[in-house]
């Protein structure tokens, strides 16, 4: 666990660099909202939180699309030097279809 008490925003620009990658890829699914909100992981350590919001379609979600994300965001942060892991909590409605994976 790190002692860092890291709990400041992301600049503007780059939350908006991160919604601008969720938008497009996400949008068949729903997406509604992105907000974007610093705190700490289960381990205690600073981390960013990326909640993305839905509405129900009938465009079963793919798993592969949302896994590749967390990498992208990943790379997005590093390329402007913040080291916060984040996390992208996604939340659909109970009846959304997920696509099978065969």
């Amino acid at each position: 666990m790190m002692t860092v008490d890291d709990t400041r925003p992301l600049a503007p620009e780059l939350a908006a660099s991160i919604e601008a990658v969720l938008r497009p890829r996400l949008a068949p699914y729903g997406l509604t909202e992105v907000q974007i909100v610093p705190g700490f992981d289960h381990d205690g350590d600073p981390a960013i939180f990326v909640d993305a919001e839905y509405t129900l379609t009938q465009t079963p979600v793919d798993a592969n699309v949302l896994l590749a994300l967390i990498g992208e965001v990943r790379d997005i942060l590093a390329a402007h030097g913040e080291y916060r892991y984040p996390y992208i909590r996604h939340r659909f409605a109970d009846e959304q279809p997920v696509r099978r994976v065969s």
